[in-house]
């Protein structure tokens, strides 16, 4: 993996910002400084991931502010884009209705932000481990995520183009898009030298839209509903299984009666399997 060394160099000694190329295994190029009047520091962050071949590594670039003054509850913001697997297994975070009397553009901004965004109050795994431990606990109240709610902040969101973005304890933390995810060597999503900037652009911007709507109204007509209940959750998951390995099954038996005609129809059945299989599993475990 190139670190860009030499741009991010070169961009930290132009601005007058702290550069440090290696200070951990898993944390290069890292700057420190002050952009657009606030703090900040950002580094390419290793993360492992699995996959179908095993674990492997990924790098992307990380931005981080901290919130100073600016009062945020905790959350995540998940890129849809990302979690095809999430919403696959029907985690898709808090959802986002409007009540049938609802503007046409109060539906057109929240119908956005669901499209690019899945919402985790208190961050993803904390939401996952709540829904597992603690049934009274799975939905936030309305008051304690209020203030990312309000709709600058949801039409801010319908339009930008970033990574997971999370606020945590008094500081923001936002990654860089990923474009595609093929295979370990083509994963990474490294932004060099001055390209940084456009992620700080973002934070920024997501900073002062909540800077700016502190006396702006929620969308009254709005409610929300936990997507994520562990039955249905395991329900779906088995589903899948089961359908893949009768999808598997059916393949094997197709390939030997055409003797290897008609190949590239072949994996119909295992998409058919597991896409039957999450149907059934989600019905089966659906709230009565």
């Amino acid at each position: 993996m190139h670190t860009h060394q030499p741009e991010n160099a070169e961009w930290a000694q132009q601005n007058g910002y702290e550069y440090h190329p290696g200070e951990a295994e898993d944390r290069l190029d890292h700057v420190r400084g002050t952009y657009r009047n606030r703090a900040f520091e950002t580094y390419d962050l290793r993360t492992e991931r699995g996959g179908s071949d095993g674990y492997y590594y990924y790098w992307r670039t990380i931005a981080v502010i901290p919130l100073e003054v600016l009062r945020l509850p905790n959350f995540e913001l998940l890129p849809r884009r990302e979690t095809a697997g999430m919403n696959l297994l029907g985690v898709k975070g808090l959802d986002l209705n409007l009540a049938p009397n609802a503007s046409p553009d109060e539906r057109a901004m929240v119908d956005a932000f669901k499209k690019n965004y899945s919402i985790f109050g208190g961050g993803a795994r904390k939401a996952l481990e709540a829904s597992i431990k603690s049934a009274p606990h799975l939905v936030p109240r309305l008051a304690d995520v209020a203030s990312i709610l309000k709709p600058s902040v949801l039409r801010f969101l319908a339009t930008a183009v970033t990574g997971s973005i999370k606020v945590h304890d008094g500081y923001l933390t936002i990654e860089a898009p990923e474009t595609r995810v093929i295979r370990a060597d083509l994963s990474h999503t490294i932004l060099k030298g001055s390209e940084r900037e456009g992620l700080l652009n973002i934070a920024n911007g997501f900073l002062e839209v909540f800077t700016n709507t502190a006396y702006e109204s929620p969308l009254r007509s709005l409610t929300l509903e936990n997507t994520f209940r562990p039955a249905q959750f395991l329900g779906t998951f088995i589903g899948i299984v089961l359908g893949f390995f009768v999808g598997v099954i059916v393949t094997i038996v197709l390939f030997f009666k055409y003797q290897g005609d008609y190949m590239y129809l072949l994996p119909l059945p295992i998409i058919a399997g597991v896409m039957l299989g999450r149907f059934l599993g989600h019905w089966l475990t659906r709230k009565k």
